[in-house]
């Protein structure tokens, strides 16, 4: 299941009585358009996300939904003792359900999507447990490649390393990426090729 869709289906079916075999899917192509269900790195290392799924069905119900988001939301700052998420939008509009959520790192984000999410500097990177023993190719010219040593050196380039499955959008352009990231946007916006749960790595700047 797309780890990133899990949390909004959880609160969903909390409500719906979604069937067991909803499938979700993550419209990453529709970053540009402010639509579909992506992820987006900011400056200040805060990431919004936006999970955008189908809510068509008569019985579903706008406000029950928006309950059921504050809940999760009230219940995760309430167990980590901080604000450290908030939620920016509940809409419903044209048989589309959306929400937007603010986390205040990449912490708090893996926290409550049950995901890896590393998003920082790549000397950071072992400290979180990241396996760098990668061969990442650049975006540029896929023959030229860096290595473990190559990302560790690295001074103000940036590194992420997750196993989500929703598109991400930079607060930078990718520089080198791993073998399973797509790079769309100018460089701003990648995304995982397969459907496996291998960790995507990406250095961006």
């Amino acid at each position: 299941m797309n780890r990133g869709v899990k949390i909004l289906k959880k609160m969903m079916m909390s409500v719906l009585t979604f069937s067991i075999m909803l499938v979700f899917s993550a419209c990453g192509d529709k970053v540009g358009d402010e639509s579909g269900t992506f992820l987006s790195l900011k400056k200040d290392g805060t990431i919004r996300s936006q999970i955008e799924e189908s809510f068509e069905e008569s019985y579903y119900d706008r406000d029950e939904l928006e309950q059921a988001v504050l809940e999760q939301v009230a219940d995760y700052n309430s167990r980590t003792g901080t604000e450290s998420i908030a939620v920016e939008k509940v809409e419903v509009k044209d048989g589309m359900a959306q929400v937007g959520l603010t986390y205040t790192g990449a912490g708090d984000y893996a926290a409550f999507n049950q995901a890896f999410f590393f998003a920082g500097a790549t000397g950071d990177a072992e400290k979180m447990d990241c396996n760098l023993d990668v061969v990442l190719s650049s975006v540029k010219d896929p023959g030229e490649t860096i290595g473990k040593a190559d990302i560790l050196a690295l001074k103000d380039e940036k590194l992420l390393v997750t196993d989500i499955s929703e598109a991400v959008v930079l607060d930078g352009k990718a520089l080198y990426t791993s073998d399973n990231v797509t790079v769309s946007s100018g460089g701003k916006t990648i995304k995982r090729t397969d459907d496996g749960s291998q960790m995507i790595y990406v250095v961006y700047k």
